[in-house]
C-alpha cells in the first residue's frame, strides 16, 4: 500500500514521476526476490504489456498539442507508463500478501461500513473468476481461429471486442444473480455483525506499520522540501 500512495504522490512531470514509479518497481522485484516469488511478478509485467502501451500511445497522442520537442515528449509518454505500470505492480502485491476477507476485517475495524466493505471484498474474489472467463473466452475465439497475437494492431484491437463483450455480458449476468442472492438472505438486515475469527495485531504486524508510515514521513518530508523538482 505504501508503493501505491507513493506512486500517487509523484504525479508532476520532472518532479521525479518517473524516477520514482522505476525505483518502486525495482524495490518490489529486490523484495520478491528475497521471498522468491520475482517471478510472478515477472509474468504480471509481461502481461501487462499491452495495458502499458496503450497508455504511452494515449498519453503520447495527449501532449502532441503541446509545443515540446520530441525528446520532451517520449519523455512524458514515458513517465506516465511506468507510472501506470507501478500502480499495477503495487495492487499485483497488495492483492498476493493481503487476504481479502482480512482487509474486510480491517475496514470495519476502521469504522468503514460492511457495505463498503462487501463491495470490495466481493470484487477482489471475482477477479481471478473473470480472469479464468476470460482465458476460457481467449480459448474459445482461437478454436474458431480468432487471432489476438497476430496483425497489425487495428486488427488485434478489432479481435478484442469478441472478448470483452461476452465478458462484460457474463459479468453484469453474474452481478444480477449476486444482487439476488444477497436479497434473498436479507443483506444488510442486521446492523451488528459478527465475525468467526477475530483479527488482532502482532507485535510484528505494529513493527510493519510503524516502518511504513516512517518511510511514507520520509517521501513526503522530501517532497515538500522539494528534493526531487527537476528529476525525470
Amino acid at each position: 500500500m505504501s508503493f501505491l500512495v507513493t506512486a500517487l504522490i509523484f504525479g508532476e512531470y520532472w518532479g521525479g514521476m518517473l524516477t520514482v514509479s522505476t525505483a518502486i518497481i525495482l524495490t518490489q522485484l529486490v523484495f520478491l526476490k528475497l521471498a522468491k516469488s520475482a517471478r510472478y511478478m515477472l509474468s504480471t509485467m509481461r502481461g501487462a504489456i499491452p495495458l502499458v502501451a496503450i497508455v504511452f500511445l494515449l498519453s503520447l497522442l495527449g501532449v502532441l498539442e503541446s509545443a515540446a520537442s520530441s525528446g520532451e515528449l517520449i519523455y512524458k509518454a514515458l513517465a506516465s507508463s511506468i507510472r501506470f505500470l507501478a500502480f499495477l505492480t503495487s495492487f499485483n502485491i497488495f492483492f498476493l500478501t493481503t487476504s481479502p476477507d482480512e482487509f474486510g476485517q480491517l475496514l470495519l475495524k476502521l469504522k468503514i461500513p460492511y457495505v463498503y466493505s462487501f463491495t470490495f471484498v466481493a470484487a477482489v474474489r471475482l477477479a481471478p473468476v473473470i480472469a479464468d472467463e476470460a482465458q476460457e473466452i481467449i480459448d474459445a475465439q482461437r478454436s474458431r481461429g480468432v487471432e489476438f497475437e497476430r496483425g497489425s494492431p487495428f486488427r488485434r484491437m478489432r479481435a478484442l471486442v469478441g472478448l470483452f463483450v461476452p465478458l462484460l455480458i457474463n459479468s453484469l449476468r453474474r452481478a444480477y444473480e449476486m444482487a439476488e442472492a444477497l436479497e434473498v438472505k436479507c443483506f444488510g438486515a442486521s446492523e451488528k455483525r459478527t465475525t468467526y475469527r477475530e483479527m488482532r495485531a502482532t507485535g510484528r504486524d505494529i513493527l510493519s506499520a510503524v516502518m511504513v508510515i516512517a518511510a511514507l514521513t520520509l517521501v513526503l518530508t522530501a517532497r515538500s522540501l522539494r528534493l526531487f523538482s527537476g528529476l525525470p
